[in-house]
Formats: C-alpha cells, structure tokens, sequence
C-alpha cells in the first residue's frame, strides 16, 4: 500500500496505524516520488493528499489513471479539502472515494477493507495475472473503434504450454503464464509509451492492442525477449536436449520442444467489427504455428484487412 502526504506526521500516523493491521506500507512525500515508486512499483492501493508542492494529487490522481500499468490501482483521496467541488473532480479523475481529514482511523480501515475485498472479487481481472480479461479486451477494441482510432490487436498464445503443464505442474505452469504477463506490459511500454493496452483472455491467451506503428517493435522485443528467458523454466536436462517427452491430446508419446510464442498481429483498416477481428486473428495464429520453417517464437501481420 502506498500513502502520499507531504506531511511526514500524516504519513507516519497513517503508516503506524495500517502496520499495526499487519499492512504493508510506502510513504512517498511528493508527486514526483511516486512517479519514480510506481516505475518500479504496484501497490495494492493508494491513499494519496490532494495538497502538495510541484504535482498535486490532482495531477497526480489523473496520471495514474491514464497509465496503463497503474490504471486498475484503487485510490482513496484523503484530504483537508472539504469542498463538494474537490471531491466531485477527484471522483471523476478516477478516485475510488473520498475522506475528509480529520478522518477516524476506523473508518479509514473499513474504506480500505471494502475497496480491496472488491478488487479481489473483480470478474474483470484475470484471477492469476490481475490483467483485464475479455470483456475489457472487447471493450477497449470497440472503444478504438467508435472513436476511429487506428489500432492492432495482437493475439499472443504459448506453444507447447500444455506439455509444459503436465511434465512440470500447474505451479509451474502458473509462472510462466504469469512472467508472460509481464513480458508483454514491459515491452509494449518500451514500444508504445502509453498507448497500449494488454489484457489475458485465460490460459496461455493474451491480447496486446497498441498502435499500428508500434506492434512489431513491440511483438519483436517480446518473442525475443521470451525465447531468452524461457530455457530457465525446465531443467537442466530438458533445457540441453531442447524439449520434453509426454502424452499428447490422442494419449501418444509425443516429444514437444521448449515453448515458444505466437503473435498474431491484425492491424484493422476497413474491418471494423469485434468478432472478425478475433477471428482473423485465429486464423493467422494456426497459420503461424503450423509454418514448418519456424524456430522458436514467431510475430506475423495480417495485412488483408
């Protein structure tokens, strides 16, 4: 949990207070400082002063929202600013709620409690990865859509993650799924700045929408990226002969290579409906895996539509 008041007794009182519930907390004291924290960091909530030198909560409030990597994080507005007016802006920058200093520590806690019971229960995350899941994917397509913004869709799914799944466990299996999470938001920021939206359909299913300009940088850098780290997944064994024996899909022993990535990229010019744009992606995707010339991870554009 993060706490931003220029004031160190605020911080320390709120700091002592939520430890003593056996919270972890941050204390960051200017604007600038949480945006350096949050490079780095995602806490689970923030409770952020609206009042402070250089970026006031205001500005600040309103940069976490538009990021793409801190946009989900809960805010809780604490301030001395009672107006109705600071507390309508604040809601409408993005702010979970509102508390008005003096506050009861009581209170503070049940606010918490409740925002982050709710966060956990939210159906649009994806459980594992805490990334948006197919309705917001749906969502942010029709939304670039509507506002005729050019955009690509990248379907992004794991070779051999089933095999995977069955010669090394489920909690193993839940690693990679979630280190590929964090492939894609790392590398679509270096490519894209802000302009990129990842989400996880379930499984070894993810979707990265950017601009069409920014899509094979950023699809290039993740299977590259992806194909250097993945060997450290499997033994040593598995890792120098180059994949893993087990049952496939009819019951026959079958050797499977180390995983790999398949990016299928759609960057739409005419086609402008949701569902053909899944499915063009589909398509694309069985297209690629089947290439009998490819080694390791592959990105391939669609360039019909």
């Amino acid at each position: 949990m993060l706490v931003v008041d220029d004031d160190p007794n605020v911080g320390l009182l709120i700091s002592a207070v939520l430890k003593k519930y056996s919270y972890s907390v941050t204390t960051c004291y200017h604007g600038e400082e949480v945006i350096a924290f949050l490079k780095n960091n995602k806490p689970d909530l923030i409770l952020l002063d609206l009042r402070m030198p250089g970026i006031d909560g205001y500005a600040l409030c309103k940069r976490i929202r538009e990021a793409p990597d801190t946009r989900d994080i809960p805010i809780i507005i604490l301030s001395g600013v009672a107006e109705v007016d600071a507390r309508v802006n604040t809601i409408e920058l993005g702010a979970d709620d509102f508390i008005t200093k003096p506050f009861d520590v009581r209170e503070l806690r049940a606010r918490i409690n409740r925002i982050l019971k709710r966060k956990s229960a939210d159906t649009a995350l994806n459980p594992l990865t805490r990334l948006p899941g197919s309705p917001a994917i749906e969502e942010e397509v029709t939304r670039r859509i509507a506002e005729d913004e050019p955009f690509a869709f990248c379907y992004v799914d794991a070779d051999n993650f089933k095999a995977y799944n069955d010669v090394y466990g489920y909690a193993k299996g839940d690693e990679v799924i979630k280190r590929i999470g964090v492939l894609l938001m790392e590398k679509a920021k270096v490519a894209a700045g802000h302009d990129y939206f990842v989400g996880h359909v379930g499984g070894d299913d993810f979707v990265l929408i950017t601009s069409p300009e920014a899509c094979e940088p950023a699809a290039k850098a993740i299977t590259e990226e992806f194909d250097r780290f993945i060997p450290e997944f499997y033994n040593e064994v598995d890792r120098a002969r180059g994949f893993i024996t087990t049952m496939d899909r009819t019951n026959k022993t079958k050797d499977f290579p180390l995983m790999s990535l398949t990016v299928a990229i759609v960057a739409p010019r005419t086609q402008r409906h949701y569902a053909k744009i899944v499915e063009s992606a589909a398509e694309l995707k069985h297209y690629a895996k089947e290439l009998s010339t490819r080694r390791g991870s592959i990105f391939v554009r669609d360039r019909r539509i």
